[in-house]
């Protein structure tokens, strides 16, 4: 049966005209269970059941879980206690954490832009941790293409220019080529001012950006959710991937980061496109990496002796790293 919050969701959208099969993909339900909300006169009624559930021998490991993690969405815990061996099915599973999660926000609208039209960049900070003995902020890179929703990202202990570009590059270089525009909030290293004339970029940006062939283009002050896919990625990757994992340095969490979007983000079927973002990265018509003008990525800085980006601790490995911090603007 479903919880009454499904069926609040499930009336909410069939009245702003989604279909019976977009509803069920969203909320991660059958189709049956929808058409029998829709058909009911009222929202359901629970009886409790006197016989044990499938789900009891799990509930102590679902309350520690959402003790460490609030934030963990319900199909995460769904996979995981599904690898303990639970048999049941998620609605279940919905009922007995929703009180124990934080409430989700709304989603937002979002306009749909061509393909290979726009990316869109944003920063996170994931929080400040030890790294070879020194506490290092770490910061998310993620740029997210308009039309396939396909995305890059990774994470650095630095957003200076230098950095900020070079990160550009690789990303170009995975997704095979450039957009014709990228959308970026009022971060330093691409925006200086805006003026009546409109955004004042950084003329390192400019420079960068002509030898990519891309616009660089600013949001409105105090409009940020016009750069609602890559806050939403950010989002994204919070909860399905940062959250509640662990990491033994810098290097083996984007190792993990990167073949978790080549494996399960950039292969999701994507809620809002209906299919898989590698699939429409094909149809992006990108303009090829290969024929960007050269551009020289600034020398790396020199390596400090010993080993580098390593967590102090062992206990990294005993107290999973929560990266769920703010977005920067």
């Amino acid at each position: 049966m479903i919880s009454l919050e499904e069926w609040v969701d499930i009336v909410s959208l069939h009245r702003q005209g989604w279909g019976i099969k977009k509803i069920a993909r969203q909320l991660g339900i059958s189709r049956n269970a929808v058409r029998r909300a829709l058909l009911r006169g009222g929202p359901p009624e629970y009886h409790r059941d006197p016989r044990p559930s499938k789900l009891d021998p799990h509930k102590d490991y679902l309350v520690t879980r959402l003790t460490d993690f609030p934030d963990l969405p319900a199909i995460t815990l769904f996979e995981e206690i599904r690898e303990r061996g639970y048999a049941g099915g998620i609605s279940i599973l919905k009922d007995f954490t929703y009180p124990l999660r934080r409430k989700r926000r709304e989603p937002v609208v979002r306009f749909e832009t061509p393909p290979g039209h726009q990316a869109q960049v944003d920063w996170a900070l994931l929080g400040r941790h030890e790294l070879s003995g020194t506490v290092t902020p770490l910061y998310l890179f993620t740029m997210v293409l308009g039309y396939s929703r396909a995305l890059y990202a990774e994470v650095v202990t630095t957003t200076e220019l230098e950095t900020f570009l070079a990160l550009h590059v690789r990303a170009f270089a995975f997704f095979g080529g450039m957009p014709e525009e990228i959308l970026y909030d009022n971060q330093k290293q691409a925006v200086l001012a805006h003026t009546r004339e409109g955004a004042r970029f950084h003329p390192s940006l400019l420079a960068f950006a002509g030898h990519y062939g891309f616009r660089p283009r600013a949001c409105r002050p105090y409009r940020a959710k016009t750069k609602g896919k890559v806050e939403r990625s950010i989002g994204y990757l919070k909860d399905r991937f940062f959250c509640g994992r662990t990491f033994r340095d810098l290097a083996d969490l984007n190792v993990q980061l990167q073949l978790w979007i080549d494996t399960v983000a950039n292969e999701r079927i994507h809620a809002t496109t209906g299919e898989k973002p590698s699939k429409r990265l094909r149809e992006e018509m990108l303009l090829p990496f290969a024929a960007a003008r050269p551009w020289k990525a600034p020398a790396p800085v020199p390596a400090p002796p010993g080993p580098l980006f390593v967590f102090a601790e062992v206990k990294v490995q005993e107290r999973p790293l929560s990266v769920y911090e703010e977005v920067l603007s």
